[in-house]
């Protein structure tokens, strides 16, 4: 079993300013999200976005894992944009909505449907593995009311979710989950949440996993759930396109690098932050160690 290279992006907000935006594409909650966006436009930029694919794709990563909002109002017009995006990176991906990419109820094949070759077999969660990583990639982006950006996985996905995660976790493989929603409440607030956090945390703490990523809040940050083989670090990432002078909300990616350590995995994440500047500046690696299938407390450590 080899070590495994992810790098952990989020929030594209690809642009609209090549899109051509119809009247009728706005009477409906899209008409908000595209006023907020003329205000975004100059946080989430295209110059930023490059600077982090470079350097994402300098550390020759073995999967991109791309948690949601590629879009800002889930036109298809946007999607497709997306899904050519995609076809034009130089590393794997694998993708699963935001929010804003659910923005309201569509057809799926013209709009989330687009990026199917960078999802595995639907439906949701689905499986791809990379050598001895199972990512499971979760859907909790559905339309909202206006205001409102909450997400949710449901009582059937979070069924299939036990299976998928004592499945993989049967076959020895590191279970890297992947969701847009951060899920811990006191992450974002209400109207922003994950309505069934508490249903996410009970299968991760029944069945178990290594690693969570998530997107949404724009703000990278690192927290814990609790798991059979001990704490299980939940990883979210500031916006891949946000200009910012904040460390926690400038454009990043997480790097997370997966070793196979005495039957169970040692993870590694480091954070790379896009400076205004122009500067790359990495935040010092945290290290959690966990046994595959087994009850044994895992450890936690910082390099000195």
């Amino acid at each position: 079993m080899t070590d495994i290279l992810i790098a952990h992006a989020s929030d594209l907000h690809l642009t609209l300013d090549t899109l051509r935006i119809r009247a009728r594409d706005l009477l409906n909650k899209r008409a908000l999200s595209y006023l907020s966006w003329q205000r975004r436009r100059l946080i989430h930029r295209t110059d930023v976005l490059r600077r982090v694919m470079a350097d994402i794709a300098a550390h020759d990563v073995d999967m991109l894992a791309l948690t949601g909002d590629l879009t800002n109002l889930g036109l298809p017009d946007e999607c497709a944009q997306a899904a050519r995006w995609l076809s034009e990176l130089p590393m794997p991906v694998t993708v699963v909505p935001g929010n804003h990419d659910a923005l309201v109820s569509h057809d799926w094949h013209q709009t989330i449907g687009r990026w199917a070759p960078w999802m595995g077999p639907l439906p949701f969660p689905f499986v791809r593995r990379v050598g001895p990583v199972a990512l499971i990639g979760i859907n909790s982006a559905h339309p909202t009311p206006c205001f409102q950006a909450y997400g949710d996985i449901g009582a059937r996905q979070a069924a299939r979710l036990a299976d998928v995660l004592e499945e993989t976790g049967r076959q020895g493989l590191c279970r890297v989950v992947m969701i847009h929603h951060p899920p811990l409440a006191r992450l974002t607030p209400r109207r922003k949440s994950l309505r069934d956090a508490d249903r996410f945390a009970a299968c991760i703490a029944r069945h178990g996993a290594e690693l969570v990523l998530h997107g949404h809040t724009h703000v990278s940050t690192l927290a814990t759930l609790p798991a059979p083989g001990g704490p299980v670090p939940v990883a979210g990432v500031a916006s891949a396109s946000a200009q910012s002078s904040d460390p926690a909300r400038a454009a990043s990616w997480n790097l997370v690098h997966i070793s196979p350590l005495d039957g169970g995995y040692r993870t590694e994440i480091t954070r790379r932050i896009m400076l205004p500047d122009g500067r790359a500046v990495a935040t010092p690696p945290i290290i959690f160690t966990t046994a595959s299938s087994s009850p044994t407390h895992s450890g936690i450590s910082t390099p000195r």
